[in-house]
């Protein structure tokens, strides 16, 4: 009896141990922290809410599946009557007149081209060059100036404009048919009643100051050298204030640089630059057969000064000079007015939302669901 009394024993025991075993490594398997962050990289779809690397490829990708879903899922939705319809949504549709209107008012000077009339047919043609330009310099622009703003706030507090966070959209609510969405991408900082304060914190972290790190370093952008448990709530004023000032500028300055754009488009030097040389470089000398990759990449080098990089630096100086005394002015004030706005922006940004004097707040705790919607 005892030798069966210990060989129970010895059973329950080591069955008892692989069972608690087993056990662990399930737990510590259960409870290890997905990375949404590199699924989302990785074209995985992520379960919950979660900042996405703001590299080149991602914005990309992004900027791509959302012109995309204008067309092919918002306008259904919004034609539909999709009762999940957001905000968000209407705000990408409204996009779509303006991605498509300039270049259209540019295609119509060609639609009225008379072939049998060599003059009106150069006449038409001339001015839908300058309009296809002044489009394309309009969009860059408006690109110009949001990016300005975004590089001094990013290297100067810390704040990236642009970093992009993937929106997980409940399937419950999903009951738009075929037309379904999983995903919206946002930016983090896209303004002060929509930041997503909550993806800045550490939640994993038990430690406060582990938990605050983000904000820390941001602080430190700021100049607040003070160490404290509630830097978060220190530093969140700053911020919303930064949020305020380079939106509202980014905005100012696109009326400056788009306007600086078509002044551009407008020159001479764009009309003299010669169309089927350009044509004949890109066709034969970058997508020609039989080329090395090397004579490929001097034809494209061709295309990028001849054509695009000097003639750009040689509309300033035509359009400073201007072709009377009107132009001329009018040339002047425009590079100036936009120099002065752009430095008038910098100033106030850098000074303004300076926190070297600014109080450190105790707030109690970390907010981690503020700003989460």
């Amino acid at each position: 009896m005892v030798a069966v009394s210990k060989l129970v024993d010895s059973y329950a025991n080591t069955h008892v141990s692989s069972q608690l075993s087993a056990a662990k490594k399930q737990k510590t398997k259960d409870t290890k922290k997905p990375n949404t962050q590199n699924d989302t990289v990785k074209n995985k779809r992520p379960k919950e809410d979660c900042l996405v690397e703001n590299t080149a490829f991602n914005r990309f990708k992004i900027n791509l599946e959302k012109t995309a879903d204008i067309p092919l899922i918002h306008f259904p939705r919004g034609l539909g009557g999709a009762p999940d319809y957001t905000f968000f949504e209407f705000l990408q549709t409204a996009k779509f007149p303006y991605y498509l209107g300039g270049p259209i008012l540019a295609a119509l000077f060609y639609a009225g081209v008379k072939k049998d009339n060599f003059s009106s047919a150069n006449a038409a043609k001339n001015v839908a060059k300058h309009m296809a330009l002044g489009v394309g310099f309009y969009y860059l622009g408006a690109a110009a100036a949001k990016g300005l703003i975004n590089y001094v706030v990013k290297r100067s507090r810390g704040i990236d404009l642009n970093q992009p966070y993937a929106k997980v959209i409940p399937t419950s609510t999903n009951n738009t048919g075929i037309f379904k969405k999983d995903v919206e991408y946002h930016k983090v900082f896209e303004s002060v009643d929509f930041t997503r304060w909550d993806l800045l914190y550490k939640k994993e972290e038990k430690n406060p100051r582990k938990i605050n790190e983000n904000y820390a370093q941001i602080a430190k952008k700021y100049g607040i050298e003070k160490d404290a448990n509630d830097i978060d709530a220190t530093v969140k004023p700053l911020i919303r204030k930064t949020i305020i000032m380079a939106r509202a500028w980014q905005y100012a300055l696109t009326a400056f640089f788009v306007t600086l754009g078509i002044g551009l488009a407008n020159q001479p030097v764009w009309a003299q630059s010669s169309k089927e040389g350009f044509k004949r470089t890109v066709t034969e000398g970058i997508f020609g057969k039989g080329l090395s990759l090397g004579n490929r990449i001097n034809s494209a080098k061709i295309v990028l000064y001849n054509y695009m990089i000097e003639p750009f630096f040689k509309s300033f100086g035509e359009f400073w000079k201007g072709h009377s005394k009107a132009s001329s002015i009018a040339g002047k004030a425009v590079i100036l007015s936009t120099a002065a706005a752009t430095l008038t922006a910098i100033s106030l940004l850098l000074g303004k939302t300076s926190g070297k004097k600014h109080k450190i707040q105790n707030s109690g705790t970390n907010k981690f669901d503020e700003g989460k919607k």
